[in-house]
């Protein structure tokens, strides 16, 4: 904070200090969100144990669910290769251009400071960088164990059959799958919950940090005139959306998993008047899932697909009106 005193008026420079305030904030609110929220994690890790296992399914279902579960983990490793590679690049390349490295103008007169935070440096960057990366794909790998097991339900529901020899025995089958089903979407819900109240606090760190950044960024990516420069800010743009999308599109998916589970029940025949008993219970499953599941946060703001168009939309507006109050 104290380094805006001696940036001479340069954009760049500016924003280059708010990159590592913006950096610092996120990845210090995350370890602490993950320290005092420590119980909460492993409870969600533990209550994962609980989910349908998808090997019991058909063929088809089977191999959507592999397809999903591939994907993720490609994701992940994408994710953990970006982070990986930007740490090194953020210790290499004030090496190779033989400026100060992050954080450090201000140090100048005091050698054991400065050469303290030099080797310090090294060490933080990529921990730091591994812990956040770490954060972000156990995040979408609860996501996509989540809309797993709500498409699981909903395959259930829609391929469900009363097996029997005699009325008795297909009602009494008939009802003990649904209730299995009904049991676990429960399940479901409690979980998202949970979910939702431990990851509250991140996503509102996401929100706060990486919005503002991104503004910045693009504002500097239009307003410098190196073309090195320029390519910089731009990545950086890039990245921290990319990030953004991590938390944004998982959510949104979830969503729209949670509220497929009631047309799933609406094609299970449950208006079946063989079976009277399940009306009620279904009913009730059919009014949650159409209630909906909103991911926010911290309470306030809603994350989806929509936010990420939203920030988007915000960084661009608010970057051409700084750039026309700049030009008057």
């Amino acid at each position: 904070m104290v380094q805006f005193i001696n940036i001479e008026k340069d954009v760049s420079e500016f924003v280059r200090n708010l990159e590592e305030i913006f950096c610092f904030v996120q990845v210090l609110g995350k370890i602490a969100v993950v320290t005092f929220r420590s119980y909460d994690f492993m409870r969600l890790v533990e209550n994962t144990k609980e989910f349908w296992s998808f090997n019991k399914c058909n063929q088809q279902t089977k191999a959507e669910m592999n397809s999903i579960q591939l994907f993720i983990i490609r994701l992940q490793k994408i994710f953990a290769w970006t982070f990986l590679i930007a740490g090194l690049l953020v210790m290499g390349v004030p090496l190779l251009e033989r400026t100060h490295a992050v954080g450090i103008w201000t140090l100048e007169g005091h050698e054991m400071l400065y050469n303290y935070v030099m080797v310090g440096q090294p060490i933080v960057i990529p921990f730091s960088g591994i812990m956040v990366g770490a954060l972000d794909c156990m995040y979408l790998g609860f996501c996509a164990e989540i809309v797993i097991q709500f498409k699981l339900v909903n395959r259930f529901l829609e391929e469900l059959t009363a097996g029997g020899s005699n009325y008795h025995s297909m009602q009494e089958n008939y009802l003990n799958k649904m209730r299995i089903c009904i049991h676990h979407h429960k399940l479901l819900l409690w979980f998202v919950k949970d979910f939702r109240e431990t990851f509250s606090s991140i996503f509102l760190l996401e929100y706060f940090t990486v919005g503002p950044l991104a503004c910045v960024e693009l504002f500097a990516a239009l307003e410098s005139f190196s073309f090195q420069t320029q390519m910089r800010h731009a990545t950086i743009f890039m990245v921290v959306i990319i990030q953004l999308s991590f938390y944004c599109i998982p959510a949104n998916y979830i969503s729209n998993e949670a509220l497929a589970v009631s047309d799933a029940v609406y094609f299970s025949g449950w208006y079946s008047p063989y079976f009277p008993s399940l009306k009620t219970p279904l009913l009730l499953m059919v009014q949650n899932s159409q209630a909906g599941i909103t991911i926010k946060a911290g309470g306030l703001i809603t994350i989806n697909a929509q936010t990420l168009v939203t920030i988007l939309k915000v960084a661009w507006s608010a970057c051409s009106l700084a750039r026309g109050l700049k030009q008057n």
